[in-house]
């Protein structure tokens, strides 16, 4: 499969690479497209921030299109419902964040039956035909704030074991979360004592995940947790024990309240994806599939930004921040 990867720093090659979006109403006679986004689930951040991404990049292209989001509650069932829904509305294309990659060949196989066009942005698929897929490359980037983490525990002095607070390992992206910091793990030769899967995704659900480990393993020395509003119930278990000093706390995905926590030295470091950015290039694939040309990339690689307590303040990091990540939506 053709990968591309997208500079972080080089927006303009980027654009120059991806093509500059081409407006639906150039290609479709003046007549409006309908764009279905089906969601996870809303509750959170990360996927509202990609659908602001969707939906801010179609008022900025001056796209002649509406956007309609789908919240899919975290269950396999509902999106597959919620397909239904979009087809039976004539939606012109479907972009999809799967609930997991095993259910994600239902919808897929909907869309081909229907002869709608699918972009998948984040997580991926098992089986089935799509026109685009946007995703993070999560290895890498579990494994790059892994390799931080370990030598900022090597240049301090910290010994200990590590633990992974995870979503669900049938998901592709979150096997390959949990893989490249185990492998960063063993480059360090620190031992992943133990890992646990969540459910509902809640702060509140994680901390009390977090407040076992901690009392499992009186040498534990890192817990790594991988999604956003998680990785804040891990720091609250941790401050609540008093183990600050003791245990570090790093994760993947983030929000403002996340950059907040590395400011305040709470949180070590976090490798954040990019929502917004993929939203926007969902759009444009939708852009280039409605003027009827092949988009190019079948996948597009988005990195994470690796944000820790050293570079967070710095203004580069605060402007993708602030456009790549945490955009304000512009939809009314």
């Amino acid at each position: 499969m053709k990968k591309k990867m997208i500079a972080l720093l080089l927006a303009g090659a980027m654009v120059a690479a991806m093509g500059m979006p081409v407006h639906a109403e150039e290609a479709a006679d003046g007549e409006a497209k309908a764009i279905a986004y089906l969601t996870p689930s809303l509750d959170l951040p990360f996927w509202r921030y990609l659908a602001n991404g969707i939906e801010n990049e179609v008022i900025d292209s001056g796209m002649n299109a509406t956007v309609q989001v789908y919240d899919s509650n975290n269950s396999a069932e509902t999106q597959l419902q919620n397909a239904q829904d979009a087809i039976s509305k004539q939606s012109d294309l479907i972009v999809i964040s799967p609930t997991d990659s095993s259910s994600c060949p239902a919808v897929l196989n909907l869309a081909e039956d229907a002869g709608i066009p699918v972009v998948i942005a984040d997580f991926g698929t098992e089986a089935g035909k799509y026109d685009a897929f946007i995703v993070t490359p999560n290895a890498d980037g579990s494994k790059e704030l892994g390799d931080f983490v370990m030598q900022y525990m090597k240049d301090n002095g910290i010994e200990g074991t590590a633990a992974q607070i995870t979503g669900p390992l049938a998901r592709n992206n979150i096997k390959a979360r949990y893989e490249g910091f185990n492998a960063a793990l063993e480059e360090a030769g620190v031992e992943l004592a133990d890992y646990r899967q969540m459910s509902q995704f809640t702060r509140a659900e994680a901390e009390g995940i977090a407040q076992d480990l901690l009392t499992t393993y009186s040498d534990l020395a890192v817990v790594f947790c991988h999604m956003d509003e998680p990785t804040l119930g891990l720091v609250k278990a941790i401050q609540n024990a008093d183990k600050g000093d003791a245990v570090l706390a790093c994760g993947f995905d983030g929000t403002p309240e996340t950059i907040e926590e590395i400011e305040a030295g709470t949180l070590l470091a976090a490798a954040i994806q990019q929502p917004a950015l993929m939203g926007k290039l969902s759009v444009e694939c939708a852009a280039k599939i409605f003027a009827g040309e092949e988009v190019s990339e079948e996948q597009i690689d988005v990195p994470t930004l690796l944000v820790t307590s050293e570079n967070c303040n710095d203004a580069e990091i605060q402007e993708q921040l602030a456009a790549n990540v945490f955009p304000e939506s512009k939809a009314e």
